[in-house]
């Protein structure tokens, strides 16, 4: 129904969604996966939707997680990274962190 904040963190951070659904929900998926284990189950988070043996339920998302991964935005470092000649940049401007 909902998780821990270290391990959302660190899902998001991976680039894993984290959906939440309701207790009924949760049993029909449960109850699908104990029918047949090999049962997929797909997470559009687009459409906050979970799918699974012909069966679609209602999931939600933390709205910045959901952004985050529909946009490609969810690997924070890798932002980072992109971002440092123009980190670099902005630190020449700032005169606390100019060389002196």
């Amino acid at each position: 129904e909902n998780y821990a904040e270290i391990f959302f963190g660190n899902s998001t951070g991976l680039g894993i969604p984290c959906a939440s659904a309701s207790r009924e929900d949760i049993a029909k998926i449960a109850a699908a996966i104990e029918r047949d284990p090999q049962t997929k189950i797909e997470i559009d988070v687009a459409k906050q939707e979970i799918r699974f043996a012909g069966q679609a339920v209602k999931a939600s998302f933390r709205e910045s997680a959901r952004d985050a991964l529909i946009n490609g935005r969810w690997d924070p470092i890798g932002e980072l990274i992109e971002g440092l000649a123009a980190v670099k940049d902005q630190a020449v401007k700032l005169g606390y962190l100019a060389k002196t």
